[in-house]
């Protein structure tokens, strides 16, 4: 069976409170999502002796998320650089479908950051004005995909999961950080609900 053509259709994003909370929800007005890129950074080697360079692999670049909403979101605007630990939280929902099946399933991020833009777009009679958003300093992000863990990081537990293995789980064990444990914040179980 080929890999499901799996494309997003609607999308819901919680600004700086848990998912059940219903007057933090933006389904109504969310008009563009971005979610973080993940960008392995290299630096290229010239050995003194090889006709080749190659790239070698240093650390993995820092996250931003950005979105798109109608208008002016006072709920949303007044979190800038905010330090409250509820307010760093943002967890996005997406309905998405297998465009061979039809089968729909859900795809969620959470995001631990700060709102470090709030960007009034142009104004011009006949256009509906939106408000640009970025989420920066991101300190956690874990992706799932029709419950699915892809992506787990979370920068005070020094954990980096992909496809279920921890790759930082050796080099916590030689810098002796001891164990870590892994908190995601979705839970896998029903409809995607940010763990307190």
């Amino acid at each position: 069976m080929p890999n499901p053509v799996w494309t997003m259709e609607e999308a819901n994003l919680f600004c700086g409170a848990g998912a059940s909370d219903s007057a933090h929800s933006n389904h109504l007005i969310l008009t563009e999502l971005k979610l973080p890129g993940l960008d392995q950074q290299y630096v290229d080697h010239r050995g003194s002796g090889s006709p080749v360079a190659i790239e070698l692999s240093t650390i993995m670049g820092r996250l931003e998320c950005t979105f798109m909403l109608v208008g002016f979101t006072p709920q949303v605007m007044e979190l800038l650089r905010s330090w409250s630990a509820t307010s760093q939280w943002f967890t996005a929902y997406g309905v998405i479908r297998d465009q061979v099946t039809g089968d729909l399933a859900q795809a969620a991020a959470a995001i631990k950051g700060q709102l470090a833009r709030v960007d009034p777009q142009n104004w011009r009679r006949g256009d509906i004005l939106h408000t640009a958003y970025s989420i920066r300093a991101i300190r956690h992000y874990e992706l799932q995909i029709a419950g699915e863990q892809i992506y787990y990081w979370d920068f005070a537990e020094n954990t980096f999961i992909v496809d279920n293995i921890d790759q930082n789980l050796q080099i916590n064990s030689y810098l002796n950080v001891g164990a870590v444990t892994v908190t995601p914040a979705l839970v896998t179980t029903g409809p995607f609900v940010p763990a307190p």
